[in-house]
């Protein structure tokens, strides 16, 4: 065969490969966003929910079991308005680290997998019981993927209690899917007294990458790890902004995209 032909069906087989790794988004967006909330906090209803609204963007709310009780009608009223309520485990055991307020008895490396599975559960089922619809989507807390000195996320998906799973530690955002585990989806998690610039840079960077950006915050407005209100809506006079380039969708609905590509 010639040499030149030999060069060229290379270079086709390589290109054909990176376009299958690529991620193509509906609508010819150019790239996605996620904004995910952990721990169901009381910021989220009186300043996160009410933003979102006003723009009709859904978000991902992961609750775990430190939920009041005369909030459980809010909850539900967040997840008929189309935003998801996904599974943060029941006590949210994460490393002990010598910090202060966390009981030693939600240490994780004095977990197991099992004991773990069977928190996740338990959650489902008051997700359940509070918005009368099964979560899909889980995120580790503390972004740990570890108890016990175990990796639980094969566990996890085994289990089948949920279909996707988000852990933390992204800069850049997500923009291949060829080796992307959904048990272990990477997000940009917004450190606490973040600015509007840092929040609409990494944007920026996904929409670069024509990628997937997950956010995940905590206090919007107050309670801890937060950010000021007013950033949290600067960031989505952003995004509003630029609704022609970007798909505003919940964790789940991504990731269902995702997944079921040919």
């Amino acid at each position: 065969m010639n040499r030149k032909i030999r060069l060229l069906l290379v270079l086709i087989l390589l290109t054909s490969q990176v376009i299958d790794a690529q991620i193509m988004w509906p609508e010819s967006k150019k790239a996605a966003i996620v904004l995910s909330y952990d721990d169901g906090l009381n910021s989220h209803l009186n300043y996160a929910i009410p933003q979102l609204n006003a723009y009709g963007f859904k978000g991902t709310f992961f609750l775990y079991g430190y939920l009041p009780e005369d909030k459980f009608d809010e909850w539900e009223q967040v997840s008929e308005q189309g935003h998801e309520i996904g599974n943060h485990s029941l006590f949210h055991p994460c490393k002990g680290d010598g910090k202060e307020g966390r009981s030693p008895r939600f240490y994780s490396e004095d977990y197991d997998v099992p004991s773990m599975l069977r928190e996740i559960g338990i959650m489902n089922k008051l997700i359940f019981a509070i918005t009368g619809k099964k979560p899909e989507s889980y995120a580790y807390p503390c972004g740990e993927t570890v108890v016990g000195g175990v990796d639980y996320s094969d566990s996890l998906k085994q289990a089948g209690l949920l279909k996707y799973a988000r852990n933390g530690k992204d800069t850049d955002g997500i923009t291949s899917c060829e080796n992307l585990n959904p048990y272990k989806v990477p997000a940009y998690g917004v450190k606490r007294g973040s600015s509007a610039d840092d929040l609409i840079q990494y944007v920026k960077t996904v929409m670069k990458n024509e990628g997937l950006g997950i956010f995940i915050f905590h206090g919007v407005g107050g309670d801890y790890l937060d950010i000021d209100a007013n950033v949290h809506q600067e960031l989505l006079d952003y995004l509003n902004d630029h609704q022609d380039e970007l798909w505003i969708t919940t964790f789940s609905e991504v990731m269902e995209e995702i997944t079921n590509k040919d």
